[in-house]
């Protein structure tokens, strides 16, 4: 038996919400170990480096990928709102 419109519709939205929740994950991920960076009061140019390169990385995951759609517009970083 051949699965309907609606399973099909059904198994995207449920990968995409999979791929949204990853996504949402490793941006989590890149902010948390970039925050904890920033907080040391006199950081090495290797941790300043790494701090710049977590950036690059989490601007990258957004812009190239779903992190773009609506279901992320409720993602603001710390740095935005300072």
């Amino acid at each position: 038996m051949e699965p309907t419109n609606k399973t099909k519709v059904s198994e995207e939205e449920n990968l995409s919400q999979d791929e949204y929740q990853r996504l949402k994950n490793e941006h989590t991920r890149l902010e948390e170990k970039m925050y904890k960076l920033e907080e040391l009061k006199y950081p090495s140019e290797s941790e300043e480096s790494q701090i710049g390169h977590l950036k690059k990385q989490k601007l990258s995951l957004k812009e190239n990928s779903a992190l773009e759609s609506p279901k992320f517009a409720c993602f603001t970083t710390k740095s935005t709102l300072i």
